[in-house]
């Protein structure tokens, strides 16, 4: 796939890559408004990055500092980064574009610092959870939640959501390499001298 991935700061890009997460199989409904108050959310609270080619943005990935107060986690004296959402557009998926964003969180969140990497997913139906293990996610035993979505149908669905964990101290500084000449050719030069 040859897209890079760099900082994503129009609102338009992001509305148009997130709205696949209103087609199957999330089927998620959500307003312009709404749309808006997450991109300005995760501009505030974190960072979110755009895999862009010659189409534009195809995909992005968003990544918010510290732990999440309504999620059940406990980290104590850590760094910790949650990463809050991956998205691609469908024309884009199963082509490694969410391996190359997932992995570029990765090596974003130990670049900036943070000790610890955590998400949440569904075990089942979700496209993250593979990639994730894949590349050293772990499940955290023992924690499960519930989380109500509206369907673009109308309906309200319960669906349980597992965390997953990475710790980005075990990286070292030649996986940091390797990671991102394969995540984002074109930062490698960022890595060099660190």
């Amino acid at each position: 796939m040859n897209s890079q991935i760099k900082e994503l700061t129009n609102l338009e890009d992001f509305k148009r890559v997130y709205k696949v997460f209103s087609g199957p199989p999330y089927n998620e409904k959500y307003t312009e408004e709404e749309l808006t108050e997450i991109f300005r959310e995760y501009q505030e609270k974190g960072y979110i990055y755009g895999a862009y080619n010659k189409d534009g943005c195809i995909g992005l990935i968003a990544l918010e500092r510290g732990a999440k107060e309504d999620q059940p986690v406990s980290y104590q004296n850590e760094n910790i980064m949650y990463l809050a959402d991956v998205a691609v557009l469908d024309q884009y998926r199963r082509k490694g574009l969410g391996n190359q964003l997932m992995l570029y969180a990765v090596m974003q969140s130990k670049l900036l610092g943070y000790n610890k990497l955590y998400m949440r997913t569904l075990e089942r139906g979700s496209m993250s959870y593979g990639i994730a293990l894949k590349i050293g996610f772990k499940q955290i035993p023992n924690l499960l939640q519930s989380v109500e979505k509206e369907r673009t149908n109308g309906q309200v669905e319960t669906m349980q959501n597992i965390f997953l964990e990475i710790d980005l101290d075990s990286l070292s500084k030649e996986n940091l390499k390797q990671g991102m000449k394969l995540a984002n050719p074109s930062v490698e030069e960022r890595v060099k001298g660190e």
